[in-house]
């Protein structure tokens, strides 16, 4: 750890008995809609992204993720950090905002990412590739998002493993994503400029409200109609011969992150596609998610993974306390190979402030709008 960093009474690679044995209180995630994103990462306000799963018939396989066109650098997303939740927040208008004090706040003790959760849940198997956090602390809400302060060694095995497979899945979803769900003349092999849908969830933890996006894609229904707007499903991908050895080391990375994801969204159904060491897959299988865990038990514990989640975000929560300052921001570093989280505090606005000054603004400008929306007669639910 790096020395003027303060260590938190906390050990992802340690577990009580509780820690193993007793599930925290959790309850399933909220669908609040979502957004769109274009082609090159740009926020737009609507659902008209969504993409759905669709098997392709089996005389098509096997499918070649090969890149038979010309060798061309892809175009570099820039990093929103929480610029896209800031967004939806803003274009929800009232939906997410509360009074409170004589001021308008979030209506969630936490807004992240995904990403934010699964990094956390997965720590206690992790050992090797740590991760930072930026948090800050605005009108009783905490705003974490991931912070890169590390550069990944290009030359690693792992993230040049990470790197391929990642660009196999855009590959694949080329094949079997579809934004309308049907596959016509002009898009039987996917769109070029799909661009991309992130669902919006919560979630209660312990009493405190969890509110994150989140990559998604939509199962449809057997009938051939559209699944409901909670209907999600995850295509993911693994080599179709595996040893023991293989199956050890998958189980306990990307079986473990599948899981995590389809836990909190609250995803049932799991599309795997099978590849063979030549990059062509051979057959794309449903599955439960129930299933998945279940074949991995031995492995990790879904126990241990929420627990950490709990524990490390009420310890966040105690250090971010005393603080009410959209510009600060707190680093918290896991250091994987120990296994231990540090923080260090950057007061005022400093290289890694991320809260933007039209957010703040905008929470000031709805003042009125949400004391007098607060101040009409609430009709009872039929």
């Amino acid at each position: 750890m790096i020395s003027n960093y303060q260590i938190l009474n906390i050990h992802a690679h340690s577990w009580t008995e509780e820690d193993k044995h007793l599930f925290p209180t959790i309850s399933k995630p909220v669908s609040h809609g979502g957004f769109s994103l274009s082609p090159t990462g740009q926020f737009e306000a609507n659902t008209k992204r969504i993409g759905f799963i669709v098997v392709p018939p089996t005389n098509r396989f096997p499918l070649s993720l090969r890149d038979n066109e010309h060798a061309q650098k892809p175009a570099k997303i820039p990093k929103y950090f929480l610029d896209n939740m800031f967004l939806f927040i803003e274009s929800s208008r009232f939906a997410l905002l509360k009074p409170a004090n004589m001021r308008v706040e979030v209506n969630a003790h936490i807004v992240c990412t995904s990403e934010v959760l699964e990094l956390i849940m997965c720590a206690p198997y992790e050992n090797k590739t740590g991760w930072s956090l930026g948090v800050s602390r605005y009108r009783n809400t905490m705003y974490i998002c991931r912070v890169d302060s590390e550069q990944a060694d290009p030359f690693d095995q792992d993230n040049l493993r990470r790197i391929m497979q990642e660009s196999w899945l855009k590959k694949l979803q080329k094949y079997c994503v579809f934004e309308n769900g049907i596959v016509g003349p002009k898009n039987k092999h996917g769109s070029e400029e799909a661009g991309a849908f992130h669902g919006v969830f919560s979630f209660e933890l312990n009493g405190n409200r969890v509110l994150f996006d989140s990559p998604v894609l939509a199962e449809m229904n057997s009938n051939g109609f559209f699944g409901p707007a909670q209907n999600w499903a995850e295509l993911q991908m693994r080599l179709v011969h595996m040893n023991r050895l293989d199956w050890t080391a998958h189980n306990r990375t990307e079986a473990l992150k599948w899981w995590v994801k389809c836990f909190l969204l609250g995803i049932e159904s799991l599309y795997i596609a099978l590849r063979d060491e030549h990059a062509f897959v051979l057959d794309i299988q449903k599955t439960s998610v129930r299933d998945l865990w279940k074949n991995c038990e031995k492995d990790w514990s879904t126990i241990v993974c929420a627990n950490f989640l709990v524990r490390l975000l009420n310890c966040m929560s105690q250090v971010m306390a005393p603080v009410d300052c959209p510009s600060t921001v707190y680093i918290f570093k896991y250091d994987a190979m120990q296994g231990k989280v540090a923080y260090k505090a950057f007061q005022g606005r400093n290289q890694y402030t991320f809260i933007p000054d039209w957010f703040r603004t905008m929470l000031d400008e709805h003042m009125e709008d949400i004391f007098s929306k607060n101040e009409e007669p609430q009709t009872m639910p039929k």
